[in-house]
């Protein structure tokens, strides 16, 4: 997998993780250790044993630029290129002052 788009939808194999592309990179996209695939597989494995990956929230990759959003939880972790994706954390409000 290659030149991950923005808007595409991905699953893993490992676990119940499903996750669309925020930000594109070309990357290859991995969870538990196994490649993402394009379409929902019949049955998830449960060989991913990270920490879960929570629903809603984006996840970066800093070197390529990738954002995904996880649509469904599970265990990861995420990859991109075998770098782990970390956890974006919220912008900070502008104070109403």
């Amino acid at each position: 997998m290659s030149a991950v788009t923005a808007g595409t939808r991905w699953f893993s194999t490992t676990s119940s993780v499903e996750i669309i592309v925020v930000t594109g990179a070309d990357v290859t996209l991995a969870c538990g250790g196994e490649p993402l695939v394009d379409a929902r597989p019949a049955e998830t494995g449960t060989s991913a044993t990270g920490d879960d990956l929570a629903v809603g929230k984006r996840y970066e990759d800093p070197e390529s630029d990738l954002v995904v959003m996880v649509t469904r939880a599970g265990a990861g972790p995420l990859t991109a290129d075998g770098r782990e994706l970390a956890r974006r954390e919220a912008a900070p409000l502008p104070s109403s002052d």
